[in-house]
């Protein structure tokens, strides 16, 4: 059986909604499938999206160390994505920094959403 690749995968979109939707759990086992079938580029792609869903269970079940670790994970993930399937990274990044941030000091982080990737206006 052929996999299409992972950005026109409809379980990527059920992933997205999972994370977006708040149910890190359910992101996290849908992230898990593309990241276990993922092939070359998308490797770090479905590793990023994966560490960031565990993280933020943890993070939502007080479990502030494994959450800081997975979110670190998160961001050497996301160092290494070439092709972001249009997903806003960058953002994801700031949110990302800004939760292990919020972790560290004992607080609890706001849950970020996987937006699409806003276009600069041409100059």
């Amino acid at each position: 059986m052929l996999l299409p690749p992972i950005g026109e995968d409809p379980r990527l979109a059920a992933g997205l909604s999972a994370f977006n939707s708040g149910d890190f759990d359910e992101a996290g086992d849908i992230f898990e499938e593309l990241f276990l079938e993922a092939v070359r580029d998308e490797v770090p792609f479905a590793r990023a999206l994966l560490q960031v869903s565990v993280g933020f269970l943890h993070a939502e079940r007080g479990q502030t160390f494994a959450a800081i670790s997975r979110l670190e994970e998160a961001l050497i993930a996301m160092r290494q994505v070439g092709d972001t399937r249009g997903l806003d990274f960058a953002r994801l990044r700031e949110d990302v920094v800004e939760a292990i941030a919020q972790l560290r000091a004992g607080g609890r982080p706001r849950y970020p959403m996987l937006a699409p990737q806003h276009s600069q206006p041409a100059e």
